[in-house]
């Protein structure tokens, strides 16, 4: 335990550190291996937020949980577009040749696609960290893939890990309150999930209605994170942070980029100023 409260700022460890150890001690006193890793999972975790000041209390904190479900969703978005591609070839009976990096980064895709659909559903820590996961896995297959490297792996998909990390960072106590909570909500979302995959996969839509795979993911999605997500984007910044991931995605899924965007740029434009005006006129201090 002494390692762990060392991973703590020293002067938050000096106020804090025996109430930590002593909090440790009392949650896994008699309990097994893997109840102790998640606690311990869970000190460095807080440890890390306070050392990047994320805390529940700061600014820093209360943006990242603003912009955290959006984040989510947009990592689970280009997931479910990079499963599609992997499991094109199975649809269309030929899967002999697909057994190489490209399917590697596929299975990476796949565990955040999981780990999205989880986080939106209820299961946030869970699903954050498993989200973060499947995305390094597929930028680890990005960089070593012949012909790539790290360099062409950071410029794309550097922001699309850094994009996970956002949720994995969030405040536990500032987490999204998920609208579906049962077991049957998760298992209900997973299948829809695996029917959107296979059919973009197996069925192409013709152009420019492709950008529909994209389009209807975003869509359901920013259903399931609801009206209270919405509600926690009180800042320009926030709701640009939140919005420009899901923008990108759809203008460049083989949606007319040309017409699209610059209109997906300019609501997005008008609700930050929207935001920021509200602010002012309020006359109340930003939360985020």
């Amino acid at each position: 335990m002494t390692a762990l409260v060392k991973l703590y700022p020293a002067g938050y460890r000096r106020e804090f550190g025996e109430e930590i150890a002593d909090a440790y001690r009392e949650a896994t006193e008699g309990a097994g291996r893997t109840a102790r890793l998640r606690e311990a999972g869970d000190v460095a975790g807080h440890a890390l937020r306070m050392r990047l000041g994320l805390g529940s209390t700061g600014r820093a904190g209360r943006f990242l949980a603003a912009v955290a479900p959006f984040a989510v969703l947009a990592v689970g978005v280009h997931a479910l577009s990079s499963t599609g591609l992997m499991v094109a070839p199975f649809t269309l009976g030929d899967p002999a040749a697909q057994v190489d990096l490209t399917v590697l980064r596929g299975l990476g895709a796949v565990v955040a696609l999981v780990g999205a659909v989880v986080a939106l559903t209820g299961r946030w820590g869970v699903g954050a960290w498993t989200a973060l996961a499947g995305s390094a896995a597929t930028f680890a297959a990005q960089a070593f893939r012949p012909g790539m490297g790290v360099e062409f792996a950071a410029v794309t998909g550097g922001p699309l890990l850094l994009l996970a990390l956002l949720p994995a960072l969030c405040p536990p106590d500032l987490r999204p309150t998920p609208r579906l909570r049962t077991a049957a909500a998760v298992a209900g979302a997973l299948a829809a999930t695996a029917v959107l995959v296979v059919a973009s996969a197996r069925w192409q839509l013709p152009h420019p209605l492709d950008g529909l795979r994209s389009a209807v993911p975003v869509a359901a999605g920013l259903l399931v994170v609801g009206r209270p997500a919405f509600a926690r984007l009180r800042t320009a910044p926030a709701v640009l942070v939140a919005g420009l991931p899901l923008v990108a995605l759809v203008s460049f899924s083989g949606a007319p980029g040309a017409l699209v965007l610059p209109g997906a740029l300019g609501m997005l434009l008008a609700a930050a100023a929207a935001v920021s005006i509200r602010r002012r006129r309020g006359g109340s201090r930003p939360s985020v």
